[in-house]
């Protein structure tokens, strides 16, 4: 599964918990993004910050956004 599916996924559990704000600044990351790897960073940055500011929509969506976060392992190695 590519990170972007992943992605799709937390948007989509987002939408079904209304957390629409939450997936708004997700989206407005991943918007910003001009190349797949800023793309990709952005979104990274966006998902440690839900991290460490809404934890418990975080927990929401840990699956598919620790699944992105390990996802720089392959683009670092």
């Amino acid at each position: 599964m590519s990170w972007m599916d992943d992605l799709y996924v937390i948007y989509q559990k987002l939408d079904a918990t209304g957390c629409t704000e939450v997936k708004k600044e997700i989206l407005k990351a991943q918007l910003n993004g001009c190349s797949g790897g800023t793309i990709y960073y952005l979104v990274l940055q966006q998902l440690v910050h839900i991290k460490q500011e809404k934890a418990s929509v975080y927990e929401l969506i840990k699956g598919e956004a620790e699944s992105i976060i390990h996802c720089s392992n392959r683009f670092v190695s």
